[in-house]
């Protein structure tokens, strides 16, 4: 019986050419991750609904993948936020405090795939949180990491925008905003990267806001920052309300935290359009993008969510957090690039000259794997055409020769497919020319 093979719209599968990369990147996170003493944590795929549902806001909820076994109401998980919330709640007194925890796992949200933007329903969240403190510290912390591991990868000149919550909530009530409209107001904004301010616009008229107040918000969260002197022209006309007022001092102290974290002050912009659509954002919150690279949106985002893991808890907990978006990372890179398109880890493609040969090219490739050497063999004597082909289809840097000639001198042959120079070298040479390559 034949099954024609297909995949489900949305999803991928992921070759070597680009597997490859990912897994480079991922290391240098996860390893940049433990270098600021975050510890690894997992959690299930699968969540009861009722943990994911009422934390996110109904537009968010309508991309849960839901699942129903055994008549239980089952979703994958949307992101590994709400995840940590209900594993700090369940294991409150086997964590420290401040517990600082990062996690490299999949979502799923039945979203429009948009693969040049590296959006997929499936793909890889890499979180980093500090639960357990309310200190600002912890949120200049986590904006420093960010910005660190952009720099890592590839992305010196990345923005990280700010804002703050309270803030931007404070300048929904003095435009005339009704309270129990402001999640609404905030989740139209956050398509502000993506639909732009005249759809923005649209959007809150038709959702019934009065045009007057609409304009009086655009006239300050669109300013432009000017090195501080946005907070405080927003400062002196509307100083008095106190979410405003909040909002402003945990900012000025956030940044001055910055300058001790060695954060380049050109690399953060206050934004008073930033708004995060996730409804559990409580205090600062926080993106990067690339601004030669727009269209690609947003490389991470995260903020402060101190009331999330009281809904699972019988006390509030503050903590705060950001995702690293890896696959929108890999597409702005690929994008600009930066990728090179090798399909094997090999550093080295060992020969088989011919059936004579085939054991000296075993020896030799365990060898250099005993150097740890990436390092790959052709499995059948074939011309040496054919299996230069095969190292220059994989993106294979070296070829080493093994035949009669090379065993009776005592070295082997290294073809450089880059060049295309061949010499003879010992095996120390080869080694040392391998490594340092």
């Amino acid at each position: 019986m034949f099954i024609q093979p297909r995949l489900y719209r949305g999803m991928r599968d992921i070759l070597p050419e680009i597997m490859l990369p990912r897994e480079e990147l991922l290391q240098i996170v996860r390893e940049t991750f433990r270098r600021w003493g975050f510890a690894p944590l997992a959690t299930p795929a699968i969540e009861f609904k009722e943990i994911l549902q009422g934390k996110y806001g109904e537009e968010a909820e309508r991309l849960f993948y839901k699942l129903e076994h055994e008549k239980e109401d089952l979703a994958l998980r949307y992101d590994l936020t709400v995840p940590l919330a209900r594993a700090a709640a369940m294991y409150s007194n086997d964590l420290p405090t401040p517990f600082k925890r990062y996690q490299i796992q999949e979502v799923w949200r039945a979203e429009r795939a948009q693969p040049r933007q590296g959006r997929f329903r499936e793909f890889l969240q890499c979180d980093a949180d500090i639960i357990g403190t309310d200190s600002l510290v912890a949120d200049a912390e986590i904006i420093a990491l960010s910005v660190g591991i952009l720099r890592e990868l590839g992305f010196p000149n990345a923005i990280t925008k700010l804002n703050h919550r309270q803030l931007l909530r404070g300048l929904m009530e003095v435009a005339g905003f009704p309270a129990n409209a402001e999640m609404d107001v905030c989740r139209i904004i956050d398509k502000m990267d993506k639909i732009g301010e005249a759809g923005v616009r649209k959007e809150l008229i038709e959702a019934g806001f009065d045009d007057g107040k609409v304009d009086e918000l655009f006239s300050v969260i669109l300013s432009e920052d000017n090195g501080g002197a946005l907070l405080a022209m927003v400062e002196d006309k509307w100083g008095h309300n106190n979410r405003i007022s909040i909002g402003i001092k945990d900012l000025r102290e956030f940044l001055a935290l910055m300058e001790r974290f060695g954060t380049p002050h050109d690399s953060l912009k206050i934004d008073l359009a930033l708004s995060r659509g996730l409804d559990y954002y409580t205090g600062t919150i926080f993106e990067s993008v690339v601004p030669e690279q727009p269209h690609i949106g947003s490389l991470t985002g995260g903020g402060r969510y101190d009331d999330l893991i009281g809904l699972f808890s019988k006390r509030d907990i503050p903590a705060v957090g950001i995702t690293i978006g890896l696959d929108r990372i890999l597409a702005a890179l690929i994008d600009a690039e930066k990728i090179e398109g090798k399909k094997s880890p090999a550093k080295v493609l060992v020969t088989i000259f011919d059936e004579n040969m085939v054991g000296k090219s075993i020896e030799l490739a365990r060898k250099l794997r005993e150097q740890a050497i990436p390092t790959d063999i052709y499995l059948e004597p074939r011309k040496l055409g054919q299996q230069f082909a095969y190292a220059d289809k994989l993106g294979v840097p070296f070829v080493a020769i093994m035949g009669e000639n090379e065993v009776a001198k005592g070295v082997v042959s290294l073809k450089d497919m880059t060049s295309g120079d061949q010499r003879e070298v010992a095996f120390g040479e080869l080694v040392e020319t391998l490594k340092s390559s």
